[in-house]
C-alpha cells in the first residue's frame, strides 16, 4: 500500500465526503424508518454507477473489480437516536426531536467516500467491495435481518469491516482488541402476581411491591456472589410499574430490564438463574413470578486475522503512537456481531475529538459533535483496508 498515493486520493475526496456527511446529519431518522437517508444512499451510488439492492431500509451496494479477487464487506450503521439538537449547528437537524448523536451519518458518509474512490477505480480493483448499509442499530438491530436476507453472499464476503466514532479518543487515534469487544445485550422483563386487597389488611393479601422489591434485592447478589470478578456482567432493571392507590396493596408488578454479558457460557447461566431466583423468591411471599428472556445483540468478537490487519494498516498509516489496545470489552451493545458470527471480520474506533476539547461529550449525548476532520481518518482506514485485503495497488 503506498500512504502517499492514498493521502492523495482521500485529499482529493475529503470535501465531497464532508457534503454528504452534512447532507445526511439534516435528515437523522428512526431504526428502520430511514427513507430520507436511504433515498440519499440509493441516488449518491446511482451517480457512482454503483448497482445496489433495498429492503426494508437497507442498501447493499456492491463494487466490482476487473481483476479476480476476495470479496470484502464494509458496514455503515444508518440510523438516529431521539434526541433534540441544540441550536447553533449550521447543518442541524430539520427533524425536529432526532439526532445523530451517536455518529452514524458519519460512518454512513465515509461509506459513500469510499464507494467514491473504489468506483473510479474498478479497472484496477481485484475482487469486488460490498458496501452494506445497515437500518436500526440503535433499536431492535438490522443486522440480523440482513444477514437472514443472505447479503453476505452472492458474492460470498470473505471477511467483513466496521468502524464506530468516538468521543472520548483524540482525533487520529484507532482503537481495538482481538476477541470479545462489545457485550451481549439481552432484554428481560418480570411479572410478579399477588393478591391485592386493603392496605389496612396485609395479612388478607401477597403484596407484589414487597416481594418484587426482594426480587430486584435478590437478583443483584447474582452478579456479586454468582460471577467470578475477573468475568463481565451487569444486571439493570430500568422501568418497574405496579399499584393503582396508596391505600390498596398491589397485586401485580411488571419491571423491563437489561442483562450484558461477554462469556456466553455465563450469558446461558445467568438466564436460568435470574427465573430460578426470581421465582423463588417469589414462592417463599407466596406470590407467583414470570420471567422472560429476549435475546438481543450477540457478544461481538473480533477475529484474529481480521484485526491485526486492522493494527497493521493502522500503524501503517497513523504510526504506532496511534494506535491503542482496548483493554476491556465495552458492555455496550453493537450488532455487528451479527456480521462477525457468520464471516471472519473486526470492528475499530476512530478517535473524533480535539485534544484540547478533551474530555468530550460521550455519545447519545445531545452535545455530541465529531471534528469532521475524523472522516478523514475514517477514509484512510477503509481504503487501506481494502487495498490490503485485496491486494489492489493505487
Amino acid at each position: 500500500m503506498n500512504r502517499e498515493e492514498l493521502q492523495k486520493l482521500v485529499e482529493a475526496n475529503y470535501a465531497w465526503t464532508v457534503e454528504k456527511r452534512r447532507a445526511l446529519h439534516r435528515i437523522p431518522e428512526e431504526g428502520f424508518r430511514e427513507f430520507k437517508t436511504q433515498q440519499l444512499i440509493c441516488e449518491t451510488l446511482e451517480e457512482l454507477k454503483i448497482p445496489y439492492t433495498i429492503e426494508k431500509t437497507w442498501v447493499v451496494g456492491l463494487i466490482e473489480g476487473a481483476q479476480p479477487g476476495r470479496c470484502i464487506g464494509l458496514r455503515a450503521d444508518i440510523d438516529a437516536l431521539p434526541l433534540t439538537e441544540p441550536v447553533g449547528c449550521p447543518f442541524r437537524s430539520t427533524h425536529e426531536g432526532w439526532m445523530h448523536a451517536c455518529g452514524h451519518d458519519v460512518h454512513t458518509a465515509i461509506q459513500l467516500g469510499v464507494a467514491k474512490m473504489f468506483s473510479e477505480m474498478r479497472d484496477r480493483l481485484h475482487g469486488s467491495v460490498k458496501l452494506l448499509f445497515q437500518p436500526a442499530e440503535e433499536t431492535t438491530g438490522g443486522a440480523l435481518p440482513m444477514v437472514k436476507a443472505g447479503v453476505l453472499e452472492n458474492p460470498h464476503v470473505d471477511a467483513c469491516y466496521g468502524l464506530h466514532v468516538q468521543p472520548y479518543l483524540p482525533l487520529g487515534t484507532v482503537e481495538t482488541r482481538h476477541g470479545a469487544l462489545n457485550a451481549a445485550c439481552d432484554e428481560l422483563e418480570l411479572d410478579v402476581w399477588g393478591k391485592g386487597g386493603h392496605a389496612a389488611y396485609p395479612e388478607n393479601s401477597v403484596d407484589a411491591i414487597v416481594c418484587t422489591a426482594q426480587i430486584v434485592s435478590t437478583l443483584q447478589t447474582l452478579v456479586s456472589r454468582n460471577v467470578s470478578p475477573l468475568n463481565s456482567m451487569v444486571l439493570t432493571f430500568g422501568t418497574i410499574e405496579g399499584g393503582k392507590a396508596n391505600n390498596v396493596i398491589c397485586n401485580h408488578v411488571h419491571m423491563r430490564g437489561t442483562l450484558r454479558t461477554v462469556d456466553p457460557k455465563l450469558r446461558t447461566f445467568a438466564h436460568r438463574r435470574i427465573r430460578e431466583i426470581a421465582q423463588s423468591v417469589a414462592m417463599a411471599f407466596g406470590a407467583t413470578a414470570e420471567v422472560k428472556v429476549l435475546d438481543g445483540y450477540s457478544v461481538l468478537v473480533n477475529h484474529e486475522r481480521e484485526t491485526d490487519l486492522v493494527l497493521d494498516v493502522a500503524q501503517e498509516l497513523f504510526g504506532r503512537g496511534h494506535v491503542k489496545m482496548k483493554l476491556a470489552p465495552s458492555m455496550g451493545g453493537e450488532d455487528f456481531s451479527f456480521f462477525t458470527e457468520k464471516v471472519p471480520g473486526a470492528f475499530y474506533h476512530i478517535g473524533c475529538s480535539p485534544i484540547d476539547r478533551m474530555p468530550a461529550p460521550a455519545l447519545h449525548s445531545q452535545h455530541f459533535c465529531a471534528d469532521e476532520r475524523c472522516i478523514h481518518q475514517g477514509l484512510m482506514m477503509q481504503m487501506g483496508i481494502v487495498l490490503t485485503e485485496t491486494g489492489t495497488e493505487l
